[in-house]
């Protein structure tokens, strides 16, 4: 079996949410990665949030920007 693509996966994991947050999420996700063309998204599927973070490389520690999306709404940080 091919394993699903990083796109796929993100999208399976967005799907977990309710419809409004899912919304949300994709409508920010659009809006930063037009702001933020060149940043490296990378994905974090912790135990009580989705990171979905931005920034220069794959370190956190060069993160300037994420969203952390939980059950309950999603919340946008400035690292």
């Amino acid at each position: 079996m091919v394993p699903a693509s990083p796109a796929a996966q993100l999208n399976a994991m967005i799907a977990r949410f309710d419809p409004a947050i899912q919304k949300v999420v994709r409508q920010a996700r659009t809006r930063l990665r037009k702001r933020l063309p060149a940043a490296v998204e990378l994905v974090y599927d912790n135990y009580n949030a989705l990171a979905i973070g931005y920034g220069s490389s794959e370190k956190r520690g060069d993160w300037i920007i994420s969203l952390a999306v939980y059950a309950g709404g999603v919340n946008l940080y400035f690292i």
